[in-house]
């Protein structure tokens, strides 16, 4: 059974994202774990999993920012090169795009392969994505 960790901002509602990311990825055969960056009690590694998915809220309407905690939680995390990573951000008008770069652009500083990306913006969108990662 493949292992994969979803790595969430804790601002807006990405839980609820996150939640549906997980519940498509089990109906697809993952064994998923959940981590907030609020959760900082503990360093994660990413040698466990086959997939690290890392999700963000795009901030700003044109400027394409994300959260600096997400940027925090990713570079305290080991063990990172070579892992194959998604990444996923909440839609905002023209910000959208930016955001995402900027997610999938830190994970790759931190090594890692992104083989996925989306937008997501609600419950439906985001079991349908994680029904088809690979």
């Amino acid at each position: 059974m493949q292992r994969l960790l979803i790595i969430y901002s804790q601002e807006g509602n990405l839980k609820e994202i996150a939640d549906g990311i997980k519940l498509g990825a089990e109906k697809d055969g993952y064994r998923v774990d959940l981590v907030s960056t609020g959760d900082t009690a503990r360093k994660i590694s990413f040698h466990p999993y086959d997939l690290v998915v890392v999700g963000s809220p795009t901030k700003g309407i044109f400027r394409g920012k994300i959260d600096e905690d997400l940027r925090e939680f990713l570079g305290d995390c080991r063990r990172t090169m070579g892992t194959t990573a998604a990444a996923f951000v909440t839609p905002r008008f023209f910000a959208t795009t930016k955001a995402l770069r900027q997610v999938m652009g830190v994970l790759e500083k931190q090594g890692c392969v992104v083989n996925n990306f989306a937008a997501l913006k609600n419950r439906q969108e985001s079991i349908k994505f994680g029904g088809n990662l690979q």
